[in-house]
């Protein structure tokens, strides 16, 4: 793949990146929409953004969450374009800050230099469409999703990602991810556009399978520990084997969390 692609799908365009260290790889990308960028992407793809963006009629901007990956480049859209970035209150308060990350993901996606963000309102108009934006926690804790409500599409962020997650990050929560992916089910789309794969034309169908098997895996944990498991023992009946990112991350990523986010949220 070449380091910069471009998709159209109907006025929808999408610039595809493929991200490597060591043997992992992501797709990331960024949408451009009625002159509305989604997503900035991460500043270690400076070179092949920039060029990009400085083509690209943009009048405003939306990002999705403060991580890198998706904010990295907020503050040169925002000196270099001057259009307005929105975003939830909690991620404004964020990126305002410098912000102090691990680094795997400092040689991964690169750092995020500090910018303003104006909050999003609940609705969202460009010059053609009406968004709603959906608060949708469990990823990042200032996490929205776009709902454009003449297409019927679904622009989820990182809801989805992966189909079967067997690993969650530190700052990630299980439930509150059950809660986020139903809250989207109850909007009516079939599309789903994910910052990492892709424009999805079964999204709601993908959405769902994903969503039966995180309850799957919430309700396995909690048979478990109701059996008198400890947390160590459930992880290796459920989550037997250990990926590379887990030692890279120094098991910020790890599924450990996924089972620590149950039986914490089981004790509320």
């Amino acid at each position: 793949m070449r380091q910069l692609q471009i998709n159209q799908f109907e006025d929808l365009l999408q610039a595809e990146m493929k991200v490597t260290m060591g043997s992992q790889s992501i797709f990331v990308s960024v949408y451009l929409i009625d002159n509305l960028l989604i997503d900035t992407g991460p500043m270690r793809k400076e070179k092949e953004l920039i060029p990009l963006f400085k083509q690209w009629q943009m009048e405003q901007a939306i990002i999705t969450h403060h991580h890198e990956d998706h904010s990295g480049l907020g503050k040169w859209v925002q000196e270099n374009k001057q259009i307005p970035i929105y975003m939830h209150e909690k991620g404004k308060e964020i990126c305002k800050k410098s912000l102090s990350i691990p680094l795997y993901r400092r040689l991964f996606w690169g750092k995020r230099d500090p910018f303003i963000a104006k909050p999003i309102d609940e609705v969202f108009q460009t010059e053609n469409y009406t968004w709603d934006i959906i608060y949708t926690p469990g990823h990042a804790e200032d996490h929205i999703a776009l709902y454009n409500r003449e297409k019927g599409w679904m622009f989820g962020g990182d809801l989805y990602v992966y189909p079967r997650p067997r690993s969650m990050y530190a700052f990630e929560s299980l439930p509150i991810m059950v809660a986020s992916l139903e809250k989207i089910l109850t909007y009516d789309f079939t599309t789903y556009i994910c910052m990492h794969a892709g424009v999805l034309k079964e999204g709601r169908k993908k959405i769902q399978e994903k969503l039966d098997h995180l309850r799957q895996a919430e309700q396995n944990i909690i048979k478990l520990h109701e059996k008198g498991f400890s947390p160590k023992e459930i992880r290796k009946q459920l989550f037997p084997k250990r990926q590379m990112m887990h030692y890279i991350s120094f098991f910020e990523s790890s599924p450990m969390h996924i089972i620590y986010s149950v039986l914490n949220n089981d004790k509320k």
